[in-house]
């Protein structure tokens, strides 16, 4: 659900200011009584009616040891996001799933692409094959 609009917010703590209740605001702008009491609280608290930050609150836990990480996959390229989780646990110990590390890795600009090396193994019942039908 998003979060109403500043003008919305603005219009209500005047109205209330003006000596309106808050039943009427509520009614006159299809808006839930406490969400009139909150903000007119909000206002009288803090001076403002702004929205309060949603999400975008949490560190990643690899935060000072991006340096580390890259050295890892440096040396050896071909690691699996399950072996480099559970080397960070060991050698970090930060726990880490390898969906989440894959997300911390996205964000520090490396990736697990297929390369040339990985893409060598063929399927063995195409191998050999000359097309032709016996």
């Amino acid at each position: 659900m998003q979060a109403y609009s500043l003008d919305l917010r603005k219009r209500i703590v005047q109205g209330r200011q003006q000596g309106a209740s808050a039943q009427e605001l509520a009614e006159r702008y299809q808006v839930c009584k406490r969400t009139v009491e909150r903000y007119w609280n909000r206002y009288q608290q803090e001076g403002h009616v702004t929205c309060r930050q949603r999400g975008g609150y949490r560190k990643s836990r690899l935060l000072g040891h991006e340096k580390t990480v890259r050295q890892w996959i440096k040396q050896e390229p071909d690691l699996t996001l399950p072996q480099l989780s559970d080397r960070c646990r060991e050698a970090l110990d930060v726990e880490l799933s390898p969906s989440h590390l894959c997300r911390c890795l996205a964000k520090l600009g490396l990736s697990f692409k297929k390369n040339d090396t990985r893409r060598r193994a063929r399927a063995s019942r195409r191998a050999g094959r000359s097309g032709k039908l016996a």
